[in-house]
């Protein structure tokens, strides 16, 4: 009773009435072993919920349990305020200006289920800075993320280090996935990868270190920077 919503004083005074049938609050209280007070209170608010019905009969106050089937409908009731609630909540909650968020993860399951977020922004995907030793530390776990990209046919922009020749032949025969490499000048281990509103920087040496970061203005400024690097790399 008290899960769906009801105090255990409200509970207590419920189960009571269900138990006894008419009853003066005295015999409630007397039943239970609660404060009359405490009886009132939780009649009143049982009352108001339309699950105690008062009644007057020769002079006196009687209290009755509505039937069970009331529960049901004291639970709709709350269903239907919480869904118009809803929607004001989240106007709120989408006016309030948001902090940037950085999450810090260990290995190679964070990446890929972070990549796994991504495609839920159903946009292209960023990476560059891909060392050849990624594939080393992600083997079969990047390859479900792929076949789950191609499922749902995002695309996905690489631009690696100039030695991940090995990788760079294989992801070449895939569908939507662009290739391009950097000069070796340029080579690094920590792969930057930008999706949505979000940037994930992960350095490839042991323990894999991955670090999330939330935030629409740096993913944008992220992006725009890849756009250049693009320009420049080597078509692969």
């Amino acid at each position: 009773m008290e899960d769906i919503g009801l105090s255990k004083n409200e509970a207590l005074v419920y189960l009571t009435l269900s138990e006894l049938g008419l009853a003066s609050a005295y015999r409630i209280a007397d039943k239970i072993q609660l404060y009359r007070t405490s009886v009132y209170q939780a009649l009143r608010n049982l009352i108001k919920k339309g699950l105690v019905a008062e009644k007057h009969i020769q002079k006196k106050v009687l209290y009755e349990a509505s039937d069970a089937q009331f529960l049901s409908q004291f639970l709709e009731n709350k269903r239907k305020k919480l869904d118009l609630a809803i929607p004001q909540i989240h106007s709120r909650q989408h006016a309030v200006i948001k902090e940037t968020v950085f999450q810090e993860y260990k290995g190679a399951e964070a990446v890929v289920n972070i990549l796994f977020h991504f495609l839920d922004f159903d946009e292209p995907i960023l990476v560059w800075g891909v060392p050849k030793t990624a594939y080393s530390f992600l083997q079969h776990r990047i390859e479900r993320f792929h076949d789950e990209r191609l499922r749902r046919k995002v695309v996905m922009k690489h631009i690696y280090n100039s030695t991940a020749y090995e990788r760079i032949v294989v992801l070449k025969k895939m569908r939507f996935t662009k290739i391009r490499i950097l000069p070796a000048l340029y080579d690094s281990e920590v792969a930057t990868n930008v999706c949505g509103d979000e940037v994930m920087l992960v350095l490839y040496k042991p323990p894999l270190k991955v670090i999330l970061i939330k935030d629409k203005d740096i993913a944008d400024s992220y992006k725009r920077y890849f756009e250049l690097l693009w320009k420049n790399a080597k078509k692969a």
